[in-house]
């Protein structure tokens, strides 16, 4: 058996390409969810017991034994004829030798270098491609899966972190168009977000657009007291003060 070589396309809807095969994993909601399930944790065995908890938290133990075995048997029909899931004591893996590249993993690794990078043309190369990356939030055709919550709700802050960097960035440089444009992608996702909106602020400033300065700032301060009965940051409002002296 030869090294087998996976692209799992966790963010967005879940796609699988095995050995250059694209996997139809249409035929079994449930082997799908655990070879999503055993991607995501494949750097160690995963516990029979766990994985009967996980998926069939209500079952009878005898039950989800069974439903366990049966989702295991389709996962594998679905994968050949590659060998990609292995017994491993009292659990289950993806086996050691396969060669697995997950876009999630690659999200995280190009934020992480944005966030590292001292060159700010460096920092936003990284950041825009993790933003090509970030198609949809992690497994977002299976929105009920609750394992998955966490690692979607943690991916999801990291894109708008990145994002929100990327906006700063663009306006630091200048290019004003670009950055409004991702605040108010951003703003539409995260309405709260005060930084973005102080960046946008900025954006339409330093484009001749000063009413629209103005009319973002009044939208921000009803948006955090319509949402968390709060007011704005003082570098916000100070910002706005100054915005509206006669230029």
């Amino acid at each position: 058996m030869g090294d087998v070589r996976v692209r799992a396309y966790l963010l967005g809807e879940f796609r699988l390409v095995v050995n250059g095969r694209l996997i139809d994993t249409g035929a079994s909601r449930r082997s799908r969810d655990l070879i999503a399930y055993l991607l995501t944790h494949r750097e160690s065995a995963v516990p029979r017991d766990v994985l009967t908890e996980t998926f069939w938290p209500r079952a009878r133990p005898t039950a989800a034994r069974n439903s366990l075995y049966v989702a295991l048997t389709g996962a594998r029909r679905m994968l050949r004829p590659a060998e990609l899931i292995e017994r491993c004591g009292e659990g289950y893996r993806i086996v050691r030798s396969a060669r697995v590249w997950t876009d999630a993993d690659e999200f995280e690794r190009c934020c992480r270098e944005g966030r590292r990078a001292v060159d700010p043309a460096e920092a936003a190369r990284c950041l825009e491609a993790a933003g090509l990356l970030f198609r949809g939030g992690f497994l977002a055709d299976q929105p009920y899966a609750e394992w998955a919550a966490a690692r979607r709700e943690a991916l999801r802050a990291l894109a708008l972190e990145a994002q929100s960097r990327l906006v700063v960035l663009y306006t630091e440089r200048g290019d004003h168009g670009p950055a409004a444009t991702l605040a108010r992608r951003i703003l539409a996702d995260d309405p709260c977000n005060e930084d973005v909106h102080r960046g946008l602020m900025l954006c339409y400033a330093r484009t001749g657009l000063r009413h629209l300065a103005l009319l973002q700032y009044r939208q921000l301060v009803a948006t955090l007291w319509d949402d968390l009965r709060v007011r704005p940051a003082g570098e916000t409002t100070e910002l706005y003060e100054r915005l509206r002296q006669p230029a």
